[in-house]
């Protein structure tokens, strides 16, 4: 798209922005980078000392605790505080979904179209070790960025599900907060897109709202009365935002005000185009990004009334190979190996699908009856021809309390080459076979040590040249 011609593109929502010159010059401004600390992992006071160690600028976002812009020539992904999974890298303003849901220690919260895992990431950390976050992507393809983003933040209390949103079979009405970012036409993507951005046709957009209204139902049979459903969309266009609430919520949710100190919110829309909608959607928060030098975000959170709702529709698709309570022997090599102090485990719970491969969660992530479950918590280890080797997120997690055979690496250039997958000569006092690889205060992973040289065992997604 060539810049300028954004007046042409967003025509039909100028009359909505209040100024529509800040709006049309935000569009051609880089986007700035965005990230959160894992609370998991790391403190703001680490992640910054690591920054002015190399340079890095970080900047607080004053309305979000741990979270921090960068500057766009900067690359937050591409560092060791990614790697070791310290960050989670989030454009600003899709972090206020989760602040709206407000889930709370200890609750049981779906994330119903949950890649690539952000959101899911925010939730678990708020409702805690004795909580539970369900979720759920329909799209297979997207399925392992979310897994990966549970497994690099080390957490534990989260149940990945593959399904159809509108049908997942979870118990109805039992659930305290449902969080639904739905699949949209992405026109408040724009400023990290400019290039190949291409406005959406209607044809598009109507099957898109068809699919919004049906996951808005199902967040509201899945949600207990008298709690939550955030709906939360990244487009601009008042049919996938208030239109979906006026034709879904009827009787069985309201919307219901709230309050983000420290951003800009424009309200909700009343009349789009001669179509008035009902009352309380002027309570939704537009976010549009010349308010607060962010993309585009629309916020609506919903309490769920006592009126009742039609069942779920089926059918259901069962996943391939249940989870079942694990035996524990594939740990006991790694606890042998890493002399890990027992506290590690407690409170954990292990699961296996098969034989090769160890799952580890908190005491209160389950899998549940009837729903496709893809992952319990985090995998920990798996049987290979030379025998259990630890996962190299699960020895990221475990590191506090590994004791025996970790490799200390002497420079940043060493850290280099292992991040990117490279073998390096290594002089290191530990046995032969599967190693904890640090690097200063960074817990990189796995290698694998053999006649003094180490080599990287990091999956190759994680892999990365520094």
């Amino acid at each position: 798209m060539v810049a300028g011609r954004w007046e042409e593109v967003f025509a039909a929502y100028l009359p909505l922005v209040g100024d529509a010159e800040a709006f049309l010059a935000s569009l051609d401004r880089p986007l700035p980078a965005t990230l959160w600390v894992n609370p998991r992992k790391a403190t703001s006071e680490s992640f910054l000392a690591y920054c002015g160690s190399v340079g890095l600028s970080p900047e607080p976002i004053p309305w979000y605790p741990g979270g921090f812009r960068l500057p766009a020539a900067q690359r937050p992904g591409a560092n060791l505080p990614f790697v070791a999974g310290w960050v989670y890298v989030q454009e600003e303003v899709a972090m206020t979904a989760a602040l709206a849901l407000d889930a709370q220690p200890g609750e049981r919260v779906v994330d119903l179209c949950a890649s690539p895992g952000g959101k899911t990431a925010q939730l678990a950390l708020r409702v805690g070790p004795g909580g539970l976050v369900v979720a759920n992507e329909a799209q297979l393809d997207r399925l392992a960025a979310l897994r990966a983003t549970v497994d690099r933040l080390g957490l534990t209390n989260v149940l990945t599900t593959w399904a159809d949103g509108r049908r997942l079979p979870l118990p109805a009405g039992v659930w305290d907060r449902v969080l639904l970012d739905v699949p949209c036409t992405g026109e408040g993507t724009v400023r990290k897109r400019k290039a190949n951005f291409k406005p959406p046709s209607p044809g598009f957009r109507k099957s898109l709202v068809a699919v919004q209204r049906g996951l808005l139902a199902a967040a509201l049979r899945l949600v207990k009365p008298g709690g939550v459903v955030v709906y939360s969309t990244c487009t601009f266009a008042p049919e996938e935002n208030e239109a979906v609430l006026d034709a879904v919520l009827g009787d069985a949710g309201f919307v219901e005000p709230w309050e983000l100190p420290g951003l800009t919110a424009a309200p909700g829309v009343a009349v789009w185009q001669g179509q008035r909608f009902r009352e309380d959607v002027v309570f939704a928060k537009r976010f549009w990004p010349h308010l607060n030098d962010t993309g585009g975000f629309f916020v609506a959170r919903i309490r769920r009334t006592d009126a009742p709702l039609p069942p779920l529709p089926g059918p259901f698709r069962k996943a391939a190979l249940p989870f079942t309570p694990a035996d524990t022997k594939l740990l006991e090599p790694l606890r042998e190996r890493f002399d890990i102090e027992p506290e590690a485990f407690a409170g954990r719970a292990f699961w296996q699908r098969g034989h090769r491969v160890l799952w580890m969660s908190d005491a209160g992530c389950a899998p549940l009856p009837e729903v496709p479950v893809e992952g319990v918590g985090m995998p920990v280890a798996e049987l290979t021809h030379r025998g259990v080797k630890p996962k190299t997120f699960a020895l990221q997690l475990l590191a506090p309390w590994v004791r025996r055979n970790v490799v200390e690496l002497a420079d940043l250039a060493a850290a280099r080459r292992f991040v990117g997958g490279q073998s390096q000569n290594a002089a290191a006092a530990v046995e032969p076979g599967y190693v904890l690889v640090r690097y200063g205060p960074f817990a990189l992973g796995c290698g694998l040590y053999a006649r003094g040289q180490l080599l990287s065992q990091l999956p190759k997604g994680l892999q990365l040249e520094l």
